[in-house]
């Protein structure tokens, strides 16, 4: 490949316009899409807009405040509680405004019953804010590795603290998934336990598409997640008890800030009642990305062994991804060089797959990169 001339995105400049789904359109021209992480591509499906319709047919507000927090209740939010605890089979569920949410509300809400936190060395943003707002001893461990979260717990913490164990359940940039059931292990061990924030999992992994803990078997984990990646919707959600739902309401982040748009809260409550009716399509998509995992695989790529509808890879250095990025977008195929936690220096090639993707797209892509490698 020719990497001497200076690289400028082939995005540059242009216009995206679609969800995140298997075609976008740059410039008004259809490409085949692997970037993003609405994996379950229900955006444009009619019951989620038809959510958003009626949302704003009923004049519901574009924000609302938390009314809760002033003893009142409010029925949209109350309606989207419940339909979170019946599709992780909880006793209720916490919505917010975004995300980011997730890791500060759950460990505000564990703080009295942790002394230390343990947290991936690769872990989100949002674990890390949330560790150090806990004010508390914090110890990283190497990625993804339970031997190393054994030593830890060993070397720094007294058999009198009990550690409170952050992880994602699915790494953003490479989809790996971490050793949870050895997690849980060590920290119930301890005296201590597991949160799981399953931004990346839920809707796309475990039997019921609950996340990352539920495919590794660990039902006790505590666990939280946006719904803006696999369950195609804005906020996050924190499956939980009454009394746990009560606790982290009363605390910051949630105490004060706003409860979200209901516009919102509608289309997820469809979302989730789309993706629990349609197992189908959270199975497709497991079809789909193991399809092209095994089609890189056959190219010579090293490709991570995951369930996770993200699969990444290296081609030599930064320089020549970028190349080959640029030939396949020539190729029609959008692709993205990734720079994200656990990216490495040089960065790497992340695809993402969607629900939408046909085994046409991915022979498209592998063959793309066949005459290009």
């Amino acid at each position: 490949m020719n990497t001497s001339t200076q690289f400028t995105s082939p995005l540059a400049g242009r216009s995206v316009r679609g969800p995140e789904s298997a075609r976008v359109w740059i410039d008004a021209v259809p490409y085949v899409n692997f970037v993003g992480s609405s994996y379950l591509a229900m955006q444009a499906l009619d019951e989620l807009r038809a959510a958003g319709r009626e949302a704003v047919e009923l004049g519901h507000a574009w924000q609302q405040m938390r009314s809760a927090a002033y003893g009142g209740r409010d029925p949209v939010f109350d309606a989207l509680a419940e339909e979170g605890a019946q599709f992780f089979g909880t006793e209720t569920s916490v919505f917010m405004p975004t995300g980011y949410f997730c890791g500060p509300a759950v460990v505000a809400g564990l703080r009295p019953a942790f002394d230390a936190i343990f947290i991936d060395e690769l872990a989100h943003f949002s674990l890390y804010d949330a560790a150090l707002l806990a004010a508390c001893p914090v110890h990283r461990f190497a990625h993804a590795d339970a031997s190393a979260l054994s030593d830890a717990l060993r070397d720094s913490a007294p058999a009198s603290q009990r550690p409170l164990v952050l992880t994602d359940g699915i790494f953003a940039t490479t989809g790996r998934l971490p050793p949870l059931a050895e997690y849980a292990r060590l920290a119930t061990a301890a005296g201590g336990q597991l949160f799981v924030d399953e931004s990346h999992a839920y809707g796309v992994l475990g039997p019921n598409g609950r996340g990352a803990a539920e495919h590794c078997g660990v039902l006790d984990a505590l666990h939280a997640g946006s719904l803006g990646k696999g369950l195609c919707a804005q906020g996050g959600l924190l499956p939980c008890s009454h009394q746990f739902a009560e606790r982290v309401c009363s605390l910051a982040p949630l105490r004060g800030a706003g409860a979200g748009a209901p516009v919102s809260a509608m289309v997820a409550a469809a979302g989730m009642r789309y993706a629990r009716a349609h197992p189908e399509r959270r199975e497709h998509l497991h079809s789909i990305s193991q399809a092209l995992k095994t089609g890189l695989r056959k190219l010579g790529l090293e490709i991570i062994d995951t369930p996770a509808p993200i699969t990444s890879f290296c081609v030599g250095r930064k320089a020549d991804m970028q190349s080959l990025q640029r030939l396949l977008f020539d190729d029609g195929i959008n692709l993205v060089i990734s720079s994200y936690i656990g990216s490495g220096p040089e960065g790497m090639i992340r695809c993402a797959t969607f629900a939408d993707h046909s085994i046409d797209d991915i022979n498209q892509l592998l063959a793309a990169l066949q005459r290009r490698l």
